[in-house]
């Protein structure tokens, strides 16, 4: 069945602005939350071989601690380092920080996504048989908003997604072919999948082994030796690419494969829901698509029934179509998988369902032939919308693409959140909207990125990420523009500026300053915003605190300071001036004086503030002293206290505050 020529045109639009929005927008969008982590562990690998963060080293090797080393693979940062050489923003040992250097990296996952796009063409082109419907396949593919969204940053899901539809199409054109020529380049584009998937998250390799069971078993029954002879060349060509990429990880090929499949199936420890994928389909992807992606599998499952139709290949195409879009997402549904963020992390599966939903688009607008004449037009009618009604939401959005839900979750999502605050749907989880917010963030100030929020809805100046100033923080998104601030505020001591994103609710000690909006349908979303906040600190332990690498006392650390499981206590970082702590007194402590102690190690001079003022400080050994007065204990109000700390080379143990009479 050829497809309709209006639709073929409206395929046609519908992938260049697809394309076009992709390209601008890797352009134009900001920093996203793995990008700054994911340069920390590029410059690791360039100067260990590992890529690991700084944390995870102890003198260039993975640390006694660390339990993640096999999670991440550098194939897609190495290809962007090449390109940022290429261009002249990067050296051979040096990954940049620049806001150049991160357009020119969202430029490569922009690229990578085409590869995919490409890939699901073509894979349709086998299953069907024509280009039109190739066609088709790629407009669906594109008006995927979390596709598309996160095809301008995103340096793992989208290389990763790429990478399992280049092994489907591989073990497709391997299996329909009779052509040498045509399966020699079927091998060669599986080694390609699995390099770039397997060498940017390494445990994606079930999945993939999933993916080229149904072909190995027939090639094996069949005894089908030049079939097999090509699984094993692309096999053995993808795994000795991976070793010379990578052959700290992947030159112990039974541990990295190991320990890839358990390090990523239990992140972060915790267990998911069940309920989680159905919820996030309903609210993530256009109901459309949905919609014709259901239709799609019946298709599927009745082209099996078929008697007519022989055993032969393209049935087994279509299994691996079905096993890429369903297998993996099942099996998390029915393990409970520790899923987040999203469907970002099971994008690999968006390839094969646009693929399906094109099988979809063939049986409805089949269904619509012969029958009355208003379900003969409503069947094209239904195609166009699932099109262009995803797109005009991504213009609405653009670049934040990936922060689109759906019509019935922009009904219900904020009647949920009104209810709950933790079912708010996110909007720029990503915060790569910041880039744009950064001309309004005004100049000075402590600035918290995501901060947290206390029991009574307060924010408070504390990130889970680091302890370190969101203007300055090397793995925060606002670093890269702190350069673009301009605007201006009070910057009072006892206040901070919180950036927080893809929420529309801020802290109850907060006055909003300035945002970041766009259109969705018929609302105004929140993407981010900045907010000048009361400053909220925890309250001072009654046995003191030990501070330690591991994070033990890293609760009350405001900015400055670096921990590591390898060194002692906590140390300054270099720059800091001073390095600070902010803690709320108890009672007894709050009317002052107060004496401070604390242990430290490393520095021979040691100056110290408290609430902004010098005080005098006298050491023995490795104990600090310092008598902190009543006025200066009460200066900043509510019971605050905010301690600062300068010396090269100073490291904090433990700090304890007494009452001037023990």
């Amino acid at each position: 069945m050829p497809a309709p020529r209006p639709l073929v045109l409206l395929a046609g639009v519908a992938v260049a602005v697809g394309v076009a929005m992709t390209v601008v927008g890797a352009w134009r969008t900001g920093v996203s939350w793995d990008e700054t982590y994911h340069v920390m562990r590029m410059r690791n690998y360039l100067a260990s071989g590992w890529y690991l963060l700084d944390g995870d080293l102890l003198a260039g090797e993975p640390g006694p601690w660390e339990d993640q080393r096999y999670v991440y693979g550098p194939v897609t940062m190495g290809l962007a380092h090449l390109w940022s050489m290429a261009w002249g923003l990067e050296g051979a040992g040096q990954v940049s920080s620049s806001p150049e250097a991160f357009a020119a990296r969202h430029l490569v996952v922009a690229l990578i996504s085409f590869v995919g796009v490409a890939s699901t063409a073509v894979l349709t082109r086998v299953v069907t048989g024509r280009w039109t419907w190739a066609l088709v396949a790629a407009a669906l593919l594109v008006s995927v908003p979390t596709w598309t969204g996160h095809a301008m940053f995103n340096v793992k899901d989208v290389p990763v997604a790429t990478g399992y539809t280049l092994t489907t199409l591989g073990l497709a054109v391997l299996w329909v072919s009779s052509r040498l020529r045509h399966q020699a380049a079927g091998c060669a584009t599986i080694a390609a999948g699995i390099v770039l998937a397997v060498g940017t998250r390494p445990g994606i390799w079930p999945g993939l082994v999933l993916a080229g069971a149904p072909v190995v078993l027939l090639a094996l029954r069949q005894r089908d030796r030049v079939r097999l002879s090509l699984l094993v060349t692309a096999l053995g060509t993808a795994a000795l690419a991976l070793v010379l990429v990578y052959p700290e990880a992947f030159g112990a090929p039974v541990d990295a494969l190991l320990g890839s499949a358990l390090e990523s199936s239990r992140y972060d420890g915790r267990q998911g829901d069940w309920w989680y994928l159905p919820l996030f389909l309903l609210i993530e992807l256009p109901t459309l698509h949905l919609l014709l992606g259901a239709i799609g599998v019946v298709a599927c499952v009745r082209h099996f029934a078929r008697e007519d139709q022989p055993a032969g290949r393209l049935r087994l195409v279509l299994v691996l179509v079905l096993l890429q879009a369903l297998a993996l997402p099942a099996i998390a549904v029915a393990r409970e998988s520790n899923l987040y963020t999203g469907l970002r992390q099971l994008l690999f599966a968006a390839p094969a369902l646009a693929v399906l939903a094109t099988l979809g688009v063939q049986a409805v607008l089949r269904a619509g032939r012969g029958r009355g004449v208003v379900l003969r037009r409503a069947a094209p009618a239904l195609v166009g919308v699932a099109l262009v009604s995803p797109l005009v939401a991504q213009a609405q959005l653009f670049p934040y693409n990936y922060a689109y839900s759906s019509e019935p979750a922009t009904i219900v999502g904020p009647m949920a959140a009104a209810h709950d605050r933790e079912w708010e749907i996110p909007t720029d989880y990503w915060r790569t909207s910041v880039r744009e917010l950064a001309p309004l963030v005004p100049v000075g100030g402590l600035v918290t990125c995501s901060p947290s929020y206390d029991e009574e809805g307060r924010s408070v100046p504390y990130s889970h990420e680091s302890h370190q100033n969101c203007a300055t923080d090397p793995v925060g998104p606002l670093a890269p523009y702190d350069d673009a601030r301009s605007a201006s505020w009070p910057d009072p001591p006892t206040q901070f500026l919180a950036i927080d994103t893809g929420t529309e609710l801020t802290g109850a000690n907060c006055r909003p300053l300035a945002e970041v909006t766009r259109r969705l349908h018929w609302r105004t979303v929140t993407m981010s915003y900045v907010a000048s906040c009361d400053l909220v600190l925890e309250p001072y332990p009654p046995a003191g605190l030990v501070f330690s690498g591991d994070g033990t006392g890293g609760q009350v650390l405001l900015d400055g300071w670096s921990q590591h499981r390898a060194d002692p206590g906590i140390g300054l970082l270099p720059g800091a001036d001073p390095a600070r702590i902010g803690l709320t007194l108890p009672g007894d402590l709050s009317e002052g004086p107060v004496v401070l102690r604390a242990t430290t190690t490393g520095a021979s001079e040691v100056s110290v503030t408290a609430n902004g003022a010098p005080v005098t400080v006298t050491t023995s050994g490795t104990t600090l002293t310092a008598r902190i007065d009543a006025a200066t204990v009460q200066a900043y109000g509510e019971e605050r206290l905010v301690l600062g700390f300068s010396g090269a080379g100073l490291r904090l143990l433990t700090l304890r505050l007494t009452g001037a009479a023990s």
